[in-house]
């Protein structure tokens, strides 16, 4: 998705105002192939939600955390959800799908420089906080295609 395509998006929403901030607590990566790759891909980040209009959700979101080749990987990004509703607002469960537009750091790619991707997304949270997976594809010329998973928790909400 290209910025100008994303920007576009996020004026057609509307005003926004801060609706959540969660802690983000990086995981377990699941390799689909390769060999003695680091799956405990721990670290930290903040997840900034916006409010919901018609359904959608803005965000950003940095973090920073083990990487496969246990580096310290960085990112900084942005993206969008679509919030669908599995039980009732007295007890909320959320299903969430979207895309993640990002820039990250990586020592042992592209020579430490900031590299650009977005990926898809599904959460599934609660009032308190959520699981968020994601899928990486292959990228040339050594990463391998996984599935990453982080846990997220409410911080405050205004």
């Amino acid at each position: 998705m290209r910025a100008t395509t994303f920007l576009a998006l996020l004026l057609c929403l509307g005003p926004l105002n801060a609706d959540e901030l969660n802690v983000i607590v990086s995981g377990k990566a699941y390799h689909t192939s390769g060999r003695g790759l680091n799956e405990d891909n721990y670290g930290l980040g903040l997840q900034y939600d916006f409010d919901q209009r018609r359904g959608w959700i803005p965000l950003v979101n940095f973090a920073s955390f083990k990487d496969s080749n246990d580096n310290t990987s960085r990112y900084l990004g942005a993206g969008i959800k679509h919030r669908f509703k599995l039980a009732p607002r007295s007890d909320p469960l959320n299903f969430d799908a979207g895309i993640f537009a990002l820039a990250m750091k990586r020592p042992d790619y592209n020579d430490d420089e900031p590299f650009f991707g977005a990926l898809p997304f599904v959460s599934l949270s609660n009032a308190w906080g959520g699981i968020n997976l994601t899928y990486v594809p292959s990228l040339e010329p050594d990463m391998h295609a996984f599935w990453y998973f982080q846990f997220s928790l409410k911080l405050a909400e205004f």
